[in-house]
């Protein structure tokens, strides 16, 4: 179990009030929704809408929600992404996983809860906004959690070596099923201060390289990880034949890959913050970030 400091003890109240419940619900889908809510993880993404939010002067009645809605939509994924038929996963964040303790179905309802209780909570958030923002936010949601993003992502991960498994193909994976909820997370506060073409250029780039750098973390968390320091089935990649960056290229390059990642996200956070203060919080989230990463691989 993670030890959360401040923000994340912050985060797990928030995530606990606001998760999908109604009075008289089913037993077993309550118990579900429980499990989700309360098995957290770095709560990353949740953390990184924080920041933002807080950086944009946005109130805490619409930042916390907003934290709180992108971590339903991962949460969401992860539970859909350990069925059976998909990665038929055991553990997840260091116990059963929800449809191994609650079954398939119920996991799938559970997940749909998490996913309509996040557009409820953005669409109040930006309830009060102008039209033009409430339809950048339906666009970016579009573009984050569908085809684009992560249902293509997850599609094409499924259907991984029946066509192209170089690393261009590996690349475009991690950039539907993780880079987009990255990209998420960084634009959906942002769009209350909307931000310049240039900006919104530079988010877009750090979301891109944000994604690819966490998804080759996993890639190899999952090929050199333990059950222990991993919290979740390790060896899946390449036990399912999956897209997997350390597989392909070998443990010396894809760190290499990691490394120049880690550079190209620095450069990017450097040109954003040139462009004003608001952007400043990026420096120090991914100086935290990274470090955690280092410290798990130690």
């Amino acid at each position: 179990m993670n030890t959360l400091d401040s923000e994340g003890m912050e985060l797990a109240a928030a995530l606990q009030e606001h998760a999908p419940r109604a009075p008289g619900m089913e037993p077993h889908l309550h118990a579900a929704i429980t499990q989700t809510a309360t098995a957290l993880g770095s709560l990353l993404r949740a953390r990184l809408v924080l920041s933002a939010a807080r950086s944009h002067e946005l109130p805490e009645a619409v930042a916390l929600p907003l934290a709180c809605a992108v971590e339903y939509f991962h949460a969401a994924s992860l539970i859909l992404d350990d069925l059976p038929c998909m990665d038929d996963a055991t553990v997840r964040r260091g116990q059963a996983c929800v449809h191994r303790v609650h079954g398939d179905a119920t996991a799938i309802l559970a997940a749909l809860a998490f996913i309509n209780r996040a557009h409820v909570l953005i669409g109040l958030a930006y309830a009060a906004h102008a039209p033009a923002v409430r339809v950048r936010t339906a666009l970016l949601l579009d573009d984050t959690l569908g085809l684009a993003g992560l249902v293509g992502g997850q599609a094409r991960d499924l259907r991984f070596g029946e066509g192209a498994t170089d690393r261009r193909e590996i690349a475009v994976i991690a950039a539907g099923k993780t880079g987009a909820l990255f990209k998420l997370a960084l634009i959906l506060p942002a769009l209350a201060v909307e931000p310049s073409a240039a900006e919104f250029r530079l988010l877009k780039a750090l979301a891109v390289y944000w994604g690819q750098w966490f998804q080759a973390c996993d890639d190899m968390k999952d090929v050199i990880g333990t059950l222990m320091n991993a919290g979740k089935d390790t060896g899946r990649d390449q036990a399912l034949s999956r897209p997997n960056l350390v597989n392909a290229l070998g443990p010396g390059a894809a760190q290499r890959r990691i490394d120049r990642l880690e550079r190209q996200l620095a450069r990017t956070s450097r040109n954003l913050q040139a462009l004003g203060a608001r952007w400043n919080y990026l420096a120090e989230f991914h100086a935290a970030i990274t470090g955690r990463a280092r410290a798990r691989a130690a």
